[in-house]
């Protein structure tokens, strides 16, 4: 069945970033953040590819470290890969998109 994905900028907040799962499944977890400007995810890993993309703003996006970062507007995208570290900055406010496959959850659920 087709899912409808939106993204709603009233859920920026003034405190921390807002984290919200959209879709998840087996294979694939898509979650949305929204960054005011200098909120931070900080620097983790995941064992599954991770994809993000800019849906609004821009960022610095950590490339293994806190030193390396390339910065993305809207509509750029990175590729991670499995156990890669990788994290984001907003620099102005943001919001992001990753696609992450296959569902780290269910990866730890079948070991």
């Amino acid at each position: 069945m087709a899912t409808i994905i939106k993204f709603d900028e009233k859920k920026f907040n003034e405190k921390r970033p807002f984290t919200e799962r959209v879709v998840e499944s087996p294979n694939l977890l898509i979650i949305h953040f929204y960054l005011k400007k200098g909120q931070k995810i900080s620097l983790h890993t995941s064992p599954s590819e991770v994809v993000t993309t800019v849906a609004k703003g821009s960022g610095k996006f950590f490339i293994g470290s806190l030193e390396n970062y390339e910065i993305l507007k809207t509509g750029e995208s990175i590729k991670y890969d499995s156990k890669e570290p990788h994290g984001f900055e907003a620099v102005e406010d943001m919001v992001v998109e990753a696609v992450i496959s296959p569902n780290p959850q269910q990866q730890k659920l079948s070991l």
